[in-house]
């Protein structure tokens, strides 16, 4: 074993001191860390994780383990408070945070911040934990928010259509779900119409960033997932866009009852109808407009539908679908790697156009980014329902690994938060991990029951004991 200190004098994002109060089951404790390894040990329940959530509370401006930050007080306490000393590119910021049940006060270098979410994109950290495997394991929606996360590291403007994405489609559900209510809705059809323009312009943006990303993302992981496999077997990464495949609503729909049948007004369907000519119309005057050769645009191994038809994008997808065992689709074309945001927005319309009498009655948005998934395959086959346990974690830990090559790219070196991995993984995985993270040169900080078992000797080890108020 032997100290990765010497290969960190390119480090870019440190932190130095944590003062942390009353949070979970720490009352009151100073730390303070080397650039290098900074280990964390002992028995189980005595806060080892409470401190890497803290730092990484700190250093991004949410949880991973609670959304709601008043989770974080210690029991029948008031409020918590949290100070870290960090440092990128030289630059020292000093952050502080007070969480207490009439909202959160946050600083940092004296001057006050709207939101802990204001930290975020200067001092990064990456968190790797046993439960990662809900990466694989998990529904769309964990996928979606580790694919988010790292998007934002990119650029300030994708955070920026990303909130504005989810406020507006939050608003077009709020207007859905009062018109399968009420057969009306507050701001009626003009409102609504306004809504769906906005969500089709920030979808498209959000797809573009996302297709560009996940790109991206996918040969990093494949990379490091046969590094991780000593090279046994292969995966690949596909992005799953709703707008892609040839979505029957009624297969997506609930069935209704006879009581939601009576609700429907009596000239419903000719008025959407006459709503959806009208958009059908407008989307194919723009489709003809684009001189697009075609059926389809790739990203990943996964087909996305073009602008130029409904005919053409649907002989592939029917294809895709008959071809036997084929449940990630492999890149047919490898020149047809871009998209425009044009196209994905006609895409985006037709589809909500299709879905407009469907959402009506079900009172929520069915197709758009928000229902999108990022889909790991081996052998062809979604790693989500037939990976076997050791190759889930190797997935997920280099999706993690992922995460740390692009934050380094377009930020700074994160610091790597690592809590008690090593136990889930075996000797040659734990011996690849080791490798990769002396590899990255970040500093580390690690959870762990027993120092001694790592595979790293630490430069600064942090000893805790169950009920410890240091």
């Amino acid at each position: 074993m032997v100290s990765v200190y010497s290969w960190l004098a390119g480090i870019h994002s440190l932190i130095s001191k944590l003062f942390i109060s009353k949070v979970r089951s720490l009352d009151s404790m100073d730390c303070n860390f080397d650039t290098g390894i900074n280990v964390i040990c002992g028995p189980n329940g005595c806060g080892k994780t409470t401190i890497l959530e803290s730092i990484h509370l700190l250093a991004q401006g949410f949880s991973f383990r609670s959304r709601d930050l008043r989770e974080l007080i210690t029991w029948k306490q008031n409020e918590l408070i949290l100070r870290g000393e960090f440092e990128d590119d030289g630059r020292s910021r000093m952050r502080a945070l007070r969480v207490h049940s009439r909202g959160n006060e946050v600083r940092e270098n004296g001057e006050s911040l709207k939101s802990p979410t204001s930290f975020f994109g200067t001092c990064p950290a990456v968190i790797m934990q046993p439960s990662d495997i809900e990466l694989l394991r998990g529904g769309p929606e964990v996928r979606r928010h580790w694919l988010d996360e790292i998007l934002c590291y990119r650029s300030s403007a994708n955070a920026l259509v990303l909130r504005r994405y989810k406020r507006v489609l939050q608003q077009r559900n709020k207007w859905l779900k009062e018109f399968k209510q009420n057969g009306s809705a507050v701001g009626g059809e003009d409102l609504y119409r306004v809504l769906t323009q906005q969500l089709i312009e920030l979808g498209a943006k959000l797809w573009a960033a996302r297709i560009s990303l996940s790109k991206e993302v996918s040969e990093i992981i494949t990379r490091y997932y046969r590094k991780l496999s000593g090279g046994v077997d292969e995966i690949t990464c596909a992005y799953k866009s709703s707008i892609l495949k040839t979505l029957d609503a009624l297969d997506a729909a609930e069935p209704m009852s006879d009581e939601m049948m009576d609700e429907i007004p009596a000239n419903a369907g000719t008025l959407m109808a006459a709503d959806r000519n009208v958009a059908e119309s407008e989307c194919c005057a723009k489709m003809a407009a684009e001189n697009c050769a075609g059926a389809a645009y790739v990203a990943n191994g996964t087909a996305v539908e073009n602008a130029v038809g409904n005919a053409a994008a649907n002989a592939i997808e029917n294809a895709v679908a008959n071809a036997p065992g084929a449940t990630c689709v492999e890149c047919a074309n490898d020149d047809a790697d871009v998209v425009s945001e044009e196209m994905l927005r006609n895409a985006f319309a037709r589809k909500l156009a299709d879905l407009e009498f469907v959402e009506r009655l079900q009172g929520m948005t069915m197709a758009g980014p928000h229902r999108d998934d990022l889909a790991l395959c081996a052998s062809g086959y979604e790693m989500r329902s037939v990976g076997s346990q050791g190759q889930c974690r190797s997935a997920a830990v280099a999706m993690r690994f992922a995460a740390v090559d692009v934050a380094s790219r377009y930020l700074t070196k994160p610091i790597l938060l690592l809590d008690d991995i090593f136990a889930e993984l075996d000797v040659n995985r734990r011996d690849a991990v080791a490798s990769l993270i002396r590899e990255k040169q970040c500093q580390v900080v690690i959870a762990t029951p027993q120092a001694e078992d790592l595979p790293f000797k630490a430069d600064v080890e942090i000893k805790l004991e169950v009920g410890s108020r240091k």
